[in-house]
């Protein structure tokens, strides 16, 4: 790869991975280049629809090319479709915004998701991607993984200086089945999510989004058990045929798989 190349992907990593739109000056001292070298690199990824700019102003966010990149590997994991009514029939059961994240890697990425009925929602973005050990998605695959999985999780955490969630924290979701997280804009209450379980352990997680459990007792929602049973229900499909479930990446060393 040539050093343009590999500066430019640099620079879409970077735009990816903010929480708001960048321009030449914060990208180039993120990335120690000068702001002139930013502006090259951002101009040649602008004229190929990689980045474009932010209300027509000097900053830049991701492209429509970028989009139809995503969309493309969504559609190489026929776990989506396979799960969508699965999806809709849970937002619709729970209100909230329900999504499906899959396995790709150490990372849980965010493919699919079906809109509840609630006015008021704060979900990330299609292709929203975190290492398992963040967010309750995460947290529900990363406790049902097998062990040996589970301890290559916590050595590439090592490596990256990070550590992974503590055991008793990962013991405590496998006991109750499910993984839950407070929500940022309704107190004392929490979102949660579910492991999709093939043979060899989690390959997904189905969350509900919003705020549907308490935060100091997430057990013992009235429609805990119903929404369960949804899940239930696809784990069982995911057993009988797990061909269905397979990802196009399965193959990889997870410790190959890099994602910004």
């Amino acid at each position: 790869m040539s050093a343009s190349a590999g500066r430019a992907l640099r620079i879409l990593e970077t735009i990816g991975a903010a929480e708001r739109p960048l321009g030449p000056t914060e990208i180039g001292r993120v990335l120690g280049l000068s702001p002139a070298t930013a502006f090259r690199g951002l101009d040649a990824l602008e004229r190929a629809g990689y980045v474009s700019r932010f209300q027509s102003s000097a900053r830049f966010v991701l492209g429509k090319n970028v989009a139809a990149l995503r969309q493309s590997l969504f559609i190489r994991f026929p776990i989506r479709d396979v799960c969508a009514p699965y999806l809709r029939q849970l937002a619709f059961a729970s209100g909230e915004t329900v999504s499906l994240a899959v396995r790709l890697g150490w990372y849980g990425v965010r493919i699919a998701a079906a809109p509840g009925t609630n006015e008021v929602t704060s979900s990330p973005p299609l292709g929203a991607v975190r290492p398992l050990g963040e967010g309750c998605a995460g947290h529900a695959i990363l406790a049902f993984l097998a062990p040996d999985a589970a301890e290559g999780y916590a050595a590439w955490m090592r490596r990256r200086g990070g550590r992974a969630p503590g055991g008793p924290a990962l013991a405590e979701i496998r006991k109750a089945g499910f993984a839950a997280e407070a929500t940022p804009f309704a107190r004392e209450r929490a979102a949660l999510a579910f492991p999709l379980r093939a043979a060899e352990g989690a390959i997904a997680a189905v969350a509900i989004e919003g705020p549907v459990v308490e935060l100091a007792r997430p057990a013992v929602h009235e429609s805990l058990p119903h929404w369960r049973g949804i899940v239930q229900s696809l784990e069982r499909l995911a057993q009988a045929r797990p061909a269905l479930f397979a990802g196009p990446f399965d193959h990889l060393d997870p410790d190959d798989i890099v994602l910004p």
